[in-house]
């Protein structure tokens, strides 16, 4: 049976809560009140909108019928690359008063849905979204894993690709200053969803798994998502496990994959770091620096072939 429906209200509808909400409110301090103000706006309705030419929930049953111009319609404009907070945060409304009819026939749509910029807007937009996300899963299931996909597709920076005609002349990482921000947003995503699908962790690391980039990416790349992945194991305890055996191969990986001269210097850092070290410690001491970067700790006990590796996570904020 599917979980209770989110809802939410946007901060101008304060005003209307009762008094004996706001007295609850008022008495909270701390995190306490900030998961009362969180809970309100969840559980909120959400308001009503008229759009010209109909409400989403009538272009949804058209296009059933058939009649596919108003749907286009829409689908355009959710693709606007100008698309404005004010029309996302409309649109998201309509959803949401529209979630049953967001069947997997709207698959199409729902992509398009999950493809829109919300990070990186006002807290308006992002608490909207996330109570989209959470009236989505909750109500269709099928969409789950598009959902943690496309949270997943941002626990690494942004790509800044520079065009010339049809060539890529530069493409780099975003210096994105909200990325720490983005990434707590992600997180809260993650744990909202799994509050309405318990089984979001089982659903949740095949997706991890393939999201993993690929080990000649920057090393920005690998850090942000490692430490997104650790971060991950805190409040998923149950993927503690897996989440670290995937680490320690792809970064095992990683120094297969490197140079000899990259694996040559960081034997001779090894070596000056610890006073000495063989030629198999070494090889594995540059995964070592790496997880020391994410807030691992990697402790290595000699041995040709048995080499065991012991993992402490750090507590992670």
């Amino acid at each position: 049976m599917a979980a209770p429906l989110l809802h939410t209200r946007l901060p101008g509808d304060a005003a209307a809560s009762s008094p004996a909400v706001k007295t609850l409110g008022a008495s909270r301090t701390g995190i306490s009140n900030m998961r009362a103000l969180e809970n309100d706006f969840f559980n909120s309705p959400p308001r009503k909108t008229v759009r010209f030419g109909g409400t989403v929930t009538e272009v949804l049953l058209k296009y059933k019928k058939g009649e596919t111009n108003d749907f286009e319609l829409l689908k355009n404009q959710l693709l606007d690359p100008d698309i404005k907070d004010d029309q996302i945060i409309n649109w998201l409304l309509e959803f949401r008063s529209s979630i049953m009819y967001l069947t997997k026939d709207f698959e199409q749509l729902i992509s398009i849905i999950l493809r829109l910029p919300w990070l990186n807007r006002s807290q308006t937009v992002v608490e909207e979204y996330l109570a989209f996300l959470g009236n989505l899963v909750s109500a269709q299931t099928v969409f789950l894993r598009p959902c943690l996909s496309m949270i997943a597709s941002h626990f690494v920076p942004p790509r800044v690709i520079i065009k010339e005609g049809d060539v890529d002349v530069s493409d780099s990482d975003d210096e994105d200053d909200n990325l720490p921000a983005n990434f707590d947003t992600c997180h809260r995503a993650l744990q909202i969803i799994a509050r309405y699908v318990p089984s979001t962790p089982w659903f949740l690391m095949p997706i991890l798994v393939e999201k993993f980039p690929f080990v000649r990416k920057s090393e920005r790349t690998l850090e942000c998502y490692v430490h997104n992945l650790l971060r991950i194991s805190v409040y998923f305890p149950t993927l503690r496990h897996e989440i670290l055996e995937l680490i320690i191969e792809k970064l095992l990986k990683l120094d297969v994959n490197a140079s000899r001269q990259g694996i040559e210097d960081a034997e001779e850092t090894a070596t000056q770091t610890c006073g000495g070290t063989d030629s198999t410690e070494g090889l594995f001491n540059m995964v070592s620096s790496l997880l020391m970067k994410v807030e691992m700790k990697f402790i290595i006990i000699k041995g040709w072939k048995q080499l065991v590796l012991f993992i402490f996570v750090k507590a992670l904020d």
